[in-house]
């Protein structure tokens, strides 16, 4: 078992205020400064500094964090083992953002359950930063992300590459031209909310081509792929995402891909899970199971 100071300690690091951790945790604020003054002087630095009035981790502090988040998921993970008996079901916690838990996880989630019968799925579908949170809390124990992350406080393993492509209405005057980003900034934007895996890869294609989001006229921000290509295909703006996500509307011709010059983009799908976990046995086989599954599926 962590010590209660741990929690208290991350907590801390989530909120980065004295008052709203000890709100949180239900205990006073004197005694949230003496459980991190009582880790300080264990570990023999300070974990917390003041810059102005705004509190900062140190770099000793971030370390710690880091070690404790994987002490958290891995106390969860020893609980999780110690409760199971033996033969029993193997409890695995996935988390997705939308592109590919609507749109590229099912098939293969399907095929690995119908072949591993002792696997009891627990998915977990949400934007990217939300997850990420949920697995460095122990919540879950991998996720598959389309969006950007700090590669340096995870362990992680491409699961594919897939083209990131601009989409419009089968009657919009940009259908069939070639055009850049500059051309359509006066269309109006559809896009999902901050925090998504879609919005920050869009966002990151703009300072690429020096454009900022607003640089465009309107912006509606939509949380449901559905939505937003009901939207799209009345011709009430444009919109930027996976090109699995419009296969389908592409196909019926319901949507057009946007023509943009000199863009040809592609971007990883990447498994994310926690350094030095403790029970990648878990998920290990998933992960085996998956590389088959993609290279099968790419000969077909």
């Amino acid at each position: 078992m962590l010590d209660y100071r741990i929690y208290t300690f991350l907590t801390l690091c989530e909120k980065m205020n004295y008052t709203k951790t000890a709100e949180v945790l239900h205990i006073t604020q004197p005694a949230v400064t003496q459980h991190i003054r009582w880790l300080e002087d264990q570990y023999h630095c300070r974990l917390f500094s003041y810059q102005g009035k705004v509190l900062r981790l140190t770099e000793k502090g971030t370390m710690l964090q880091n070690f404790a988040q994987q002490m958290v998921s891995n106390e969860i993970g020893v609980r999780a083992a110690m409760e199971q008996q033996e033969k029993a079901e193997i409890h695995l916690r996935i988390g997705a953002t939308k592109t590919i838990g609507d749109y590229i996880l099912p098939a293969l989630l399907t095929d690995f359950l119908k072949q591993n019968k002792k696997y009891r799925l627990h998915l977990a579908v949400d934007n990217t930063e939300h997850l990420l949170q949920e697995l460095e809390h122990g919540a879950l124990d991998l996720v598959m992300l389309e969006g950007f992350f700090d590669k340096s406080c995870y362990e992680y393993t491409l699961y594919k590459k897939e083209r990131f492509v601009g989409v419009c209405g089968k009657d919009s005057q940009w259908k069939n031209k070639k055009v850049t980003l500059w051309d359509i900034r006066n269309e109006p934007l559809i896009l999902r909310e901050k925090g998504s895996g879609t919005r920050d890869i869009f966002e990151e294609l703009l300072k690429e081509q020096n454009i900022t989001i607003h640089s465009f006229e309107t912006i509606q921000e939509i949380s449901n792929f559905r939505t937003i290509k009901k939207m799209v295909a009345k011709n009430l703006g444009i919109t930027f995402l996976y090109e699995p996500v419009v296969q389908e509307e592409l196909e019926n011709g319901d949507l057009c891909l946007l023509e943009l010059e000199d863009l040809n983009i592609y971007r990883e799908l990447n498994y994310v899970y926690m350094q030095n976990g403790l029970f990648q046995n878990v998920y290990e086989p998933f992960l085996e199971f998956a590389e088959k599954w993609e290279q099968q599926h790419k000969k077909g």
